[in-house]
């Protein structure tokens, strides 16, 4: 018998409880999301929320200066950094990183299993940047808010990691040595899933809805059981499960285990990405990500 089927699990409801031991996200954030849903809000408006929050602006600032978006020479106010990347990638920012901030593991490699907090920020980071990539091909009207999905996808991991070590790592251990995915170990386990997890956090943090369902199902390829979703949250789910397993078989950091799943043909078919589409976005993905240890290295400071 394994160390991790000796184990007696935290169940759902008692891991739920101990979230409550992560710190809250900062007002600027629930502010700023008011704000830019606001369609009479102004820049000066978004400007003020932000002079709130002296460091994450500097953060937000560094980001809108990053190779990522390439703004032509650069921008040192707000203002500017609008005008280019607009309000929903600046919201979108000043979330991913207060939400990094939040679930700060305060560890790098911990464990038997030498889980690297570091790496599975860049897988994370890596689905974030392909989320984004495949929304812009898909026509969806805000891909910006894909890339927070991606980036936040896997966030129940790093929950359990800071509440619930010992069942962590003793999934992580069964996954690696049985060559399971996270998800299936969890299952054979009958452990909280990862899914359930993140998407328990992301209500409490009152994340927005995108940000919810996309963490609760990006495991689930079929529709019909994803609790009824509308079409818009379907597609949400299909592009950040896609961009999950693209980044898996690049093998772009980690996320707890090494196993490469094959992309399913339904899933490509509800978006339209035929072969010869997908190798363009593979190359439009593989240079993206090169940005991506730059970025991790500011969104994370």
């Amino acid at each position: 018998m394994s160390a991790a089927e000796k184990l007696k699990p935290l169940t759902l409801h008692e891991i739920v409880v101990k979230l409550d031991e992560l710190p809250t996200l900062p007002a600027v954030v629930y502010e700023l999301g008011r704000v830019i849903n606001d369609p009479m809000a102004s820049t000066s408006d978004v400007e003020k929320i932000m002079a709130n929050d002296q460091s994450l602006t500097a953060k937000v600032l560094r980001l809108a200066n990053s190779a990522y978006y390439a703004i032509p020479g650069g921008v040192t106010s707000l203002q500017r950094a609008i005008a280019y990347i607009g309000y929903d990638t600046i919201n979108q920012l000043a979330l991913s990183a207060s939400i990094i901030k939040s679930l700060d593991s305060k560890q790098e490699t911990v464990g038997e299993a030498a889980f690297n907090v570091r790496e599975f920020w860049k897988h994370s980071l890596a689905v974030a940047m392909t989320s984004e990539v495949i929304a812009k091909q898909v026509g969806y009207k805000t891909p910006s808010d894909l890339f927070t999905c991606g980036l936040v996808h896997d966030m129940g991991k790093i929950a359990l990691l800071i509440v619930a070590k010992e069942q962590f790592f003793a999934t992580i251990n069964y996954a690696r040595e049985n060559k399971l995915g996270m998800t299936e170990a969890e299952e054979t386990l009958d452990y909280a899933r990862h899914t359930h997890i993140g998407f328990e956090l992301a209500l409490k943090w009152r994340l927005p809805y995108a940000i919810q369902v996309s963490i609760g199902n990006h495991h689930q390829k079929d529709p019909a059981l994803r609790n009824g979703l509308s079409q818009e949250a379907n597609l949400i789910v299909d592009v950040v499960f896609l961009s999950n397993l693209l980044v898996h078989a690049l093998q772009f950091g980690n996320s707890g285990h090494r196993k490469v799943f094959g992309l399913p043909r339904d899933v490509l078919d509800r978006l339209s990405i035929t072969e010869e589409i997908l190798r363009e976005l593979l190359l439009r993905i593989k240079e993206k990500i090169q940005s991506a240890e730059a970025f991790l290295k500011i969104i994370g400071d």
